[in-house]
């Protein structure tokens, strides 16, 4: 027996998809889900960019060999909004499907599962946003296919829907909410553009990335979220650079979905706290967010990882962790600077939204008002080959 003793912290481990299915094609296999589950009627709601197209066509073909009656709904091709949801929940309402499937990325996926969770539990799309608010079930089956490796959503507990009309961003969490079987073909994603690929991949990054450091991370969690690290990192430039490579885009979306079971019990940290309100309050791209916040907030924390910054610095080939994410971040083109989306007099409102954040709490190192401010002054411009280090002691020096 050994004479060291563990130190153990409690934690809490939680995850509610039930399958998780990964074949090149699977996205077919959706009537035989369809099947065995015994269901006659299906709503599939996807998104514009799949309307009309051969691979939908496929999909609903599969689910009509196994006599399953399929109606198409297809959300609006901008983030969720309550609008979208409403309209969502409409026709599922009218179809009462036994099968309810998303195909498409984060949005449709979020989209498809507050229309549901309303079926049964009625009541106004605003007004039932909640973070862990209990939700009564509902007795359909809800499957999600994934056409992004990035936002995870398909093993997520969690959504976000905008309220139309405004820039207020409402979250939905529920275990009752999640999708009880993910599909992930990464068919679906071959030939992507290498600007989506960049900007989701770096959301999956990035969740992989706070999860790991995050003050919830576990001894269930770390396994996980750095599997998804190892992958990301390895592969997502290959897919940036061939949108064809099928084996890139199957490994990215493994690395996506690890992170997402990870997030689900983590949470996450400072750089979502911050792109939550740089989406909401001036429309930048969830990825291009965390893109253009993770290097500055890296180096804010650095000093609290503990023995994870020699992992990571071993993950990334860097002496010093910021380092390596700002060198992924220029590798996908994505070393961009926050002036060219905001102007500089909404720095102390975007600071204050992020203090609020739940994600707040989860990083590694609590921030202050001036904390928030140097961050965001050191994200004002591209970093080019500056380290974000050297950037963000500039910036406390100047604020």
């Amino acid at each position: 027996m050994s004479d060291s003793q563990p130190t153990w912290v409690p934690f809490l481990f939680r995850y509610s998809t039930r399958q998780i299915k990964f074949a090149p094609g699977a996205a077919l296999e959706l009537g035989d889900v369809a099947a065995a589950r015994d269901a006659r009627s299906a709503v599939l709601v996807t998104d514009a960019f799949f309307t009309g197209s051969e691979a939908l066509a496929r999909i609903v073909q599969a689910l009509e060999k196994k006599r399953v009656a399929t109606t198409v709904h297809a959300v609006p091709n901008h983030e969720p909004d309550t609008e979208s949801v409403a309209a969502c929940r409409g026709v599922l309402q009218a179809v009462q499907p036994e099968l309810i499937a998303a195909l498409g990325g984060g949005s449709t996926m979020d989209t498809a599962k507050v229309a549901r969770i309303l079926l049964s539990n009625p009541g106004d799309v605003a007004h039932m946003a909640s973070f862990d608010r209990y939700f009564a079930p509902h007795d359909s089956l809800f499957v999600c296919i994934p056409t992004t490796a990035g936002t995870a959503s398909e093993v997520s507990e969690m959504a976000v829907i905008s309220k139309a009309g405004s820039d207020i961003k409402l979250r939905y969490r529920s275990q009752n909410m999640s999708a009880a079987i993910a599909i992930l073909d990464p068919e679906l994603l071959v030939s992507m553009p290498p600007q989506v690929t960049a900007h989701t991949g770096f959301d999956a990054f990035t969740h992989a990335f706070e999860s790991y450091t995050s003050r919830l991370a576990s001894p269930v969690t770390d396994p996980l979220a750095r599997a998804s690290l190892h992958r990301i990192l390895e592969w997502l430039p290959i897919a940036y650079d061939e949108p064809d490579n099928l084996i890139a885009r199957g490994e990215c979306l493994i690395g996506s979905t690890l992170a997402g079971v990870v997030f689900n019990s983590t949470q996450l940290g400072l750089a979502h706290a911050i792109s939550a309100p740089l989406g909401a309050m001036n429309r930048v791209i969830h990825g291009l967010g965390n893109a253009l916040a993770l290097p500055a907030v890296t180096a804010f924390n650095e000093l609290e990882l503990g023995d994870k910054h020699e992992a990571l610095c071993a993950m990334l080939g860097t002496e010093r962790v910021a380092d390596g994410v700002a060198r992924l971040r220029a590798r996908l083109g994505l070393d961009q600077g926050l002036d060219d989306f905001v102007e500089g007099e909404k720095h102390a409102a975007i600071a204050d939204a992020a203090l609020k954040s739940g994600n707040i709490t989860t990083n590694p190192r609590l921030p202050e008002h001036r904390d928030m401010m140097a961050i965001l002054q050191a994200m004002r411009v591209p970093l080019k080959d500056e380290s974000p280090h050297d950037r963000l002691r500039q910036a406390y020096a100047a604020g």
